[in-house]
């Protein structure tokens, strides 16, 4: 990060916060005040005299120190920096005379106590202090003297450096050099504190000069934005941006990096998938601000295709990644991350920008001693069935008799049923009561190890990482494991700092070779597991409907595969050149190189070959890939203060980047079953040959950013981005993007000053136009297919593959965004409000073509979306006293509604055919409507008479016919509400936190009712929900949710069509983390331990999930509750 833009906005934080009042911590006499000083001092003298010449009138002859202070600093147009810890500005003063020299008038008020320095128009207090011994003898004194450099090695000025123990101390100069005279001892410590930065203590051991390198706090470093392009102090910054700390990555840890964003942060919407549940192989969808996209076809929609059109972009260090790499992350690796959602921070990315951008900002390298910090944890993943609620053996196989399932009219038939129900209740009577569930399931035990070395000089820099990460899985052999390295050199010289990080990852994901969990929920209880000679049963027989039911162990007991596996190679360089105060150029580039596999293999003795020729059973689907991607961009930025008064800022970006990609995929068949060796099949599957695809994709542009600042209270910003990409039309390869905003900072206006209540109350507004690109690299271009099957002696035909469109423009999001932050009673009371409104306009959507054409469709820009929503945040402490216990409760709460405003013909005739049609298709789209809307026909619920389910029909005629052109809008998935609130605990070196997530006010369609509970009488031969014993239908007059078995003619109803009667209210309230920590600092354990810190944490995730639908969760993949434990040290 760039701290030159953090010490300019210091720089008037502290003109109009350090003086006349203090900056406060604590709510029991807890004050200090935040030492800093200028980078360099601009600005136009109204005389050229001294400061300590000027003369000041005073408003009384006697006040308190801190009053002659501030009359002395508003007359004479400087500042002063001292510490509440060393200087009593309580303390009466009596002047002489109301007319005084400023240092006249310090020389009074400051007396004996007390001295000052004055530098240019700072003026520093400090005690006065006598070096003698306990008998009052003067001792001898040393002078300390060095520099103190941020991570960049840029001077910091203003840093408070104090003998620790005592109020001894001075303050950096605007190079970042300071002096200090102390008593000799051989136990020399000295503090350097500065706001932004961590605090650091260090040993004086005789060295020419104690240099110190400052690492940044992401905790107090709240004021600075880092967009991954310009950083911007947060004062005068008008865009919408969540900043997450490093601390509360710890706190809400999640089962991935992904997921503890989400609770922390309601606005990054994980969409609900109740298939895949806790699955560690799987990628989320995700959005932040609602959906920005539609998909191409209704198909797609309702395959959630389109979900992944919104996914956000991702930039680590500057450089673009992608999701999977996020959710890899190691947590440790990181510094700060920023959720830019609004034009105003996401319009620098252009065509990028329109789905949010997350910037994660990773640790840097130290300079000092050589440092080595390990971990090492153990997470454990333990299955989560508590939504389901299945029969068990004795229950399934009486409600199989109650339902005549085993009776018949024809008397042989039914003694055959009679004998084959009581075989089986002998059987459960005697104990068979088979737990399906558990079967494909276990505990899960993975550990992560974490090393880290780093070191070096104020010039030379450097450090090495290296992280391992196991998660095993729920299901048996699913697990997911990441090794990562990275290594971090800096080298400063003069003017410039060249930095570089190289990376390496290696992921493999094993998926469960146990196959779908939905499987297991379906087998009847009282089934056995083996035969007698101890083996799987391959099927099992219900004589009732003469059918079979695959055992799916038998399928798991052989060698399938499906594993992937990622290596990704990466090298980041940055050159950065200050030549002057306030100008700042910066070159970065860097290159990427991923491997790719995924191979799938199927024994022979699978169930699907059981009637496939001997010599063609068993298959092997393997798929290979590769990408690379060259990204670079150069930087210059100029901060400029005028006059004290007028803050400017300009920033220039010009970036170029090139992707590539190809994969191939062939599918092998003939293996034996102690072979699963690639090459040794017996040849390619029937009619199958290796297919293949490529990309490549090259994008340029540029970017203006313009910052202007007025005394700190009224700001605007303004950004220009002109994108180019090969992803559109030859037509329409370039477009302009841009965002203006202001805003208003209220607190610092004179009549808000001392009020006492009102610490910070900040108001913005901006208007700006991103877009997205999250498409095919081709779908602009005209495509040909070569056909190798046809060829004419020794030329290959080529057919047409796709129909171009040379006019396809970009998708454009306009964004409006209003909000507000403030803080209150001395920062007891924080939070922010937001409402937004983004309307994306270009929509890529299919366009109908003639037949003669021999293509449907093609792609065009033709759709509108519409997204508003209002978030917001608060934050207090109940209890912060001065013992160090504190209490901190914040809440975060979002809410998105999604409109349809456009559709293309083609999406129209689609929704049409589907209405049409008795097709069960939830999910419609209608202009005017939303994206996640759900579709059904009304239900009216079941006839007590009869036992029918009653509907509405298209004209609103009740009827017992279902009919899929009456489908109407009955749901939404979207919640009304979500949101998070955490409640924190510390004292002294522990930590507890508790974090609950929900949301509230939409719909979900319950599967689960129609699967379990509303099943025809011939899908008995698989287990059901326990509501069906009592809830079903039985006799007329029963008023129930559920319909009977039998249709109005007494023959076996068929299958239940989607209506009303299943989408049900979807409101839920979790514990998304509880976590526990202490960490052991100080004298004790460096000098027992050889430590400077050793840290126990332990995180629990997803403790409990309490919801208003019953339905089974993790139909494919269960959930599960996490729980990790780790264990810290620092050398």
């Amino acid at each position: 990060m760039n701290i030159s833009n953090v010490r300019k906005f210091m720089k008037e934080k502290e003109r109009n916060v350090l003086f006349p009042g203090k900056i406060h911590r604590g709510k029991i006499n807890i004050h200090f005040v935040w030492i800093t000083l200028f980078l360099l001092t601009v600005g136009f003298h109204a005389s050229a005299d001294p400061i300590g010449d000027k003369t000041v009138k005073f408003s009384k002859q006697v006040l308190q120190l801190k009053q002659l202070f501030s009359e002395i600093g508003t007359q004479a147009k400087c500042r002063f920096f001292y510490s509440d810890d060393e200087v009593d500005v309580q303390q009466l003063v009596k002047l002489p005379q109301l007319q005084l020299k400023v240092s006249e008038a310090l020389k009074i008020g400051l007396g004996e106590k007390y001295t000052f320095k004055i530098e240019g128009e700072k003026i520093i207090i400090t005690p006065v202090t006598k070096k003698t011994n306990a008998s009052g003898q003067q001792v001898a004194s040393i002078k300390i003297s060095g520099k103190v450099t941020d991570a960049s090695g840029a001077p910091l000025p203003g840093v408070t450096v104090v003998l620790s123990g005592t109020t001894i101390g001075t303050a950096t100069d605007a190079n970042g050099k300071y002096t200090l005279e102390v008593a000799k001892s051989d136990n020399i410590r000295l503090k350097f504190t500065f706001i932004g930065m961590k605090t650091q203590e260090r040993i004086y051991r005789g060295e020419k000069e104690l240099n110190v390198v400052l690492e940044e706090d992401a905790e107090t470093l709240d004021e600075v934005v880092v967009t991954g392009i310009f950083d911007k102090p947060r004062e005068s910054y008008t865009g919408a941006v969540s900043t997450i700390t490093a601390k509360e990555l710890k706190m809400y840890q999640g089962q991935n990096l992904l997921q503890t964003l989400r609770n922390i942060d309601p606005a990054i919407n994980l969409v609900q998938d109740n298939m895949s549940g806790s699955n560690p192989n799987r990628v989320p969808n995700i959005n932040i601000r609602g959906n920005s996209a539609l998909p191409m076809s209704m198909k797609d929609l309702n395959e959630g295709v389109s979900a992944q059109l919104n996914t956000p972009l991702i930039i680590k260090d500057g450089f673009e990644i992608t999701l999977q790499q996020l959710i890899d992350m190691n947590d440790n690796e990181v510094q700060s991350i920023n959720i830019m959602k609004d034009a105003s921070a996401t319009a620098i990315y252009g065509s990028r920008g329109a789905n949010g951008v997350i910037v994660i900002t990773t640790k840097q390298p130290q300079a000092g001693k050589l440092r080595l910090s390990a971990s090492a944890g153990v997470n454990v993943e333990i299955p989560d069935l508590s939504s389901y609620d299945l029969l068990d053996a004795l229950e399934k196989i009486d409600f199989e008799y109650q339902m005549g399932l085993y009776s018949s009219i024809h008397p042989d038939r039914d003694a055959e049923g009679k004998k084959a129900y009581y075989d089986i209740r002998r059987d459960v009577l005697g104990g068979v009561d088979t737990y399906w569930l558990s079967q494909p399931l276990r505990t899960g035990v993975g550990q992560s190890y974490n090393l880290k070395l780093d070191g070096g000089s104020n010039e030379f820099r450097w450090s090495v990482e290296g992280n391992y990460n196991e998660t095993i899985g729920v299901m048996k052999n699913s697990k997911r494991t990441n090794f990562s390295g990275v290594i971090n050199l800096i080298y400063q010289r003069n003017n410039f700092t060249f930095m570089n990080q190289a990376n390496y990852s290696r992921s493999r994901g094993d998926e469960s070779n146990y196959g779908s969990f939905s499987e297991y929920a379906a087998m009847n209880p009282y089934w056995r597991l083996r035969d007698e000679n101890g083996d799987y049963y391959e099927r099992y027989y219900f004589a009732p409907t003469d059918t079979y039911v695959r055992n799916p162990l038998y399928e798991a007991q052989f060698d399938n595969k499906d594993q992937s596996m990622t290596e990704i190679f990466s090298d980041n360089f940055s050159i950065e050149w200050r030549p002057f105060a306030g100008f700042i150029v910066r070159g970065k580039i860097g290159v990427s190189k991923n491997f790719n596999t995924h191979d799938v293999f199927k024994s022979p003795n699978s169930f699907e070959f059981r009637s496939t020729t001997l010599s063609k059973r068993g298959s092997y689907d393997y798929t290979t890939g590769q990408s690379s991607s060259v990204d670079s961009d150069i930087t210059l930025s100029y901060a400029k203060t005028l006059a004290e008064t007028h803050q400017l800022y300009f920033g220039l970006n010009i970036s170029a980047a090139q992707s590539k990609q190809y994969s191939y995929n062939f599918i092998m068949r003939g293996y034996n079953d102690r072979f699963d060796f690639l090459p040794n099949a017996v040849g390619y599957e029937e009619n199958g040959k290796p297919s293949g695809s490529e990309s490549t994709t090259r994008r340029v542009g540029y970017t203006f950013n313009f910052n202007y600042t007025f005394k700190n209270r009224y700001y605007a910003d303004f950004s220009f981005r002109m994108d180019g990409s090969s992803q559109f039309g030859s037509n329409k390869r370039f477009a302009p993007f841009w965002s203006s905003g202001i805003g208003w900072n209220v607190h610092n206006e004179e009549f808000m000053k001392n009020t006492g209540i009102v610490d910070q109350l900040q108001l913005r507004f901006s208007y700006g136009m991103t877009g997205s690109q999250q498409f095919s690299s081709y779908q602009a271009s005209t495509t040909y297919e070569y056909d190798v099957n046809d060829r004419y002696l020794d030329f290959t035909p080529a057919f047409l593959m796709g129909y171009g469109n040379e006019n396809l423009k970009w998708q454009k999001t306009s964004m409006i965004n209003a909000g507000l932050n403030f803080a209150l009673f001395k920062r007891s009371i924080t939070g922010s409000l937001d409402y937004y409104k983004n309307v994306t306009d270009n929509l890529l959507s299919p366009r109908t073509l003639l037949a003669s054409t021999g293509f449907s469709s093609f792609s065009d820009n033709i759709g509108k979306v519409q997204n508003t929503g209002l978030e917001l945040m608060l934050s207090g402490y109940p209890i912060r006293t001065s013992s160090g216990f504190t209490w901190i409760i914040t809440g975060k709460m979002s809410r998105n509604k999604n409109k349809i405003l456009e559709l293309s013909p083609e999406i129209k005739r689609q929704t049409e055919e589907y209405m049409n049609n008795n097709v069960e298709m939830p999910s419609l789209m209608f202009e005017g409507g939303s994206t996640t809307d759900i579709y059904a026909v009304k239900s009216l619920g079941i006839d007590p008479s009869t036992g029918q389910e009653l509907f509405y029909d298209k004209e609103g005629n009740i009827t017992y016919e279902w009919n899929a052109n009456a489908k109407r809008l009955v749901g939404n998935t979207e919640p009304k509400f979500r949101g998070n609130f955490s409640s924190n605990f510390r004292y002294k070196g522990f930590s507890l936190n508790l974090s609950f997530g929900f949301h509230f006010g939409g719909q979900q369609y319950n599967t689960t009712l129609i699967n379990r509970v509303e099943i025809p009488r011939s899908a008995l031969n698989k287990n059901v929900d326990r509501r069906v014993l009592k809830e079903r239908w039985f006799y007329p007059g029963q008023l129930t949710f559920y319909k009977s078995f039998y249709d109005l003619e007494g023959n076996l109803a068929g299958a239940t069509k989607a209506s009303s009667r299943f989408v049900q209210d979807d409101n839920m309230f979790s514990l998304q983390g509880a976590s526990a920590s202490y960490q052991f600092t100080g004298n004790w354990i460096e000098k027992n331990l050889h430590m400077s810190m050793l840290e126990f944490s332990v995180n629990v995730s997803d403790l409990f999930y309490v919801s208003t639908i019953k339905r089974e969760r993790g139909l494919v993949y269960p959930f599960s509750r996490r729980c990790a434990f780790s264990l810290k040290l620092m050398f």
